[in-house]
């Protein structure tokens, strides 16, 4: 198998780089996968709205069985949910591969090492095969340290704030979530990251119990098609939770909030779940009598 510190020996300037001609660079060569002995590949991936690397790890679909595929394609989608302390995004990308990426990785760019980057990148791609072999897997998020314990709190005190203009009957300085329900009945919950210095807003737009076989597999994989489009923008993650619930998820960080104001944040947040509520419930649509026909 090939040397996963020779690999991340030559992935860890870029992830340092932090964008800038180290990027461009990195994109006119191709450099941002390898492809591993047996399938599997290590690659980063360009967020060029946060100006950052983020390593991430996946494979191929075409040599998967469909029960397989369907099992990992699924698996990956409720890791969206499950790690939504974690900062993880799975989806689908060029050429249908399926792909789990880290979007919290490396939180300090420039103290990074090479031997931290082999340890994620090792600690992704167990979690991958993970997945892949029907066993459920989810890190917990990282620990806050430092200067960002400091920007922790200053989130936390913004979040009670803007929450208690939201709700006038929560108490002051309360940090517990806070659910909304909208005129369209979307139910809403924003919520403050325990470990981190950004808000976690979570749109409930659609159930899939209902679909099942051909649908429902269409309905997995048209969700992570929508992350793998969206990995290079905005922090969107489409995902299953333990309710078979179709949730949006959203992040906003303080650091944002000269660039994106938070209430900006928010209308955009609710205009993307609304949309992928439309998605959810025209492929639901499909599965009831004469769903499918024109009118």
């Amino acid at each position: 198998m090939n040397d996963l510190s020779d690999l991340a020996a030559q992935l860890c300037p870029l992830l340092q780089s932090q964008g800038g001609d180290a990027a461009c660079g990195a994109v006119d060569r191709g450099a941002l996968r390898c492809t591993l002995d047996d399938g599997r590949w290590i690659g980063l991936h360009f967020q060029a709205r946060l100006q950052r690397w983020l390593p991430g790890v996946g494979c191929a679909t075409d040599p998967l069985g469909d029960g397989v595929r369907a099992c990992l394609e699924e698996a990956l989608l409720r890791v969206g949910h499950e790690s939504r302390w974690g900062l993880q995004q799975a989806g689908l990308g060029d050429g249908q591969d399926v792909q789990l990426v880290d979007c919290d990785f490396p939180p300090q760019p420039v103290q990074l090492t090479v031997a931290a980057v082999e340890s994620r990148l090792q600690a992704l791609l167990a979690q991958f095969d993970a997945l892949a072999e029907g066993r459920n897997s989810c890190p917990g998020g990282p620990v806050v340290q430092g200067a960002a314990r400091t920007r922790a709190c200053a989130c936390a005190q913004a979040f009670s704030v803007r929450m208690q203009s939201l709700d006038a009957s929560r108490p002051a300085g309360s940090i517990a979530a806070q659910d909304l329900l909208f005129d369209d009945r979307l139910p809403v919950r924003i919520s403050l990251h325990p470990r981190s210095h950004h808000w976690v807003f979570e749109a409930f737009v659609g159930h899939a119990v209902a679909p099942a076989g051909p649908l429902r597999r269409s309905l997995v994989a048209t969700l992570l098609l929508i992350n793998g489009a969206v990995l290079t923008g905005r922090s969107l993650v489409c995902s299953l939770d333990s309710g078979d619930r179709v949730v949006l998820i959203s992040r906003w960080h303080l650091d944002w909030a000269a660039r994106e104001p938070v209430l900006e944040w928010l209308d955009y947040s609710l205009r993307q779940a609304r949309r992928i509520r439309m998605v959810v419930a025209a492929i639901a649509l499909q599965g009831t009598p004469g769903g499918g026909d024109e009118a």
